[in-house]
């Protein structure tokens, strides 16, 4: 995994020493985003997300641009694991292409995003009762490869609205005896353009 997030460094380095750069438009954005998340690794445990990101978008001509965004995302417990989970969250870091039907900021565009997800899980403490004492509670992160491809469209200049299928893989972890599986979640991101 560190050599993910090498790669995801440098590439960022490159993105944003790119030359070009003063030649076309290039913008930031912030937005929020929703999510649904879908799957074995969500079953029964996550009942949808929240949260916001934000990016910077680096123009390489008037159809073209590539991106790096950055978030930070709550997942809402069900009633069932909420005894054993205090909080969840996801911290998605990924570098994306986006091409414009229409020209840059205008219209439909269709976008593909590569990075990483940390997700981070904090459990509650267990009260052992009658027994006495307290097992504390735990905080988890692990660091995962993720893939996303986006639709999205422009209202006007500053405001965009994107759909995107959210996937990021799950490695198997001989110890807690899980098998490697796919995560994924369905998002809405609104964003201000600026």
């Amino acid at each position: 995994m560190k050599k993910v997030l090498g790669l995801c460094a440098l590439a960022a380095t490159m993105f944003v020493a790119t030359p070009e750069a003063s030649a076309q438009e290039s913008f930031g954005n912030a937005g929020i985003e929703l999510g649904l998340p879908m799957g074995d690794w969500a079953e029964d445990i996550y009942g949808f997300s929240f949260g916001v990101t934000g990016g910077y978008e680096l123009g390489i001509s008037d159809n073209f641009g590539v991106n790096i965004d950055a978030g930070y995302q709550l997942l809402t417990i069900s009633d069932d694991a909420s005894d054993i989970i205090a909080n969840s969250a996801l911290i998605p870091i990924q570098l994306g292409g986006r091409y414009y039907l229409d020209e840059s900021r205008s219209g439909l565009f269709l976008e593909g995003k590569v990075g990483v997800h940390i997700w981070t899980v904090k459990t509650e403490d267990i009260d052992l009762g009658a027994f006495g004492g307290t097992i504390e509670g735990d905080n988890n992160s692990e660091t995962y490869l993720s893939f996303a491809p986006q639709v999205g469209y422009f209202l006007n200049e500053n405001i965009s609205l994107a759909l995107r299928y959210q996937m990021f893989f799950i490695s198997e972890d001989e110890d807690a005896g899980t098998d490697s599986m796919t995560g994924s979640l369905l998002g809405l991101k609104a964003a201000y353009n600026f």
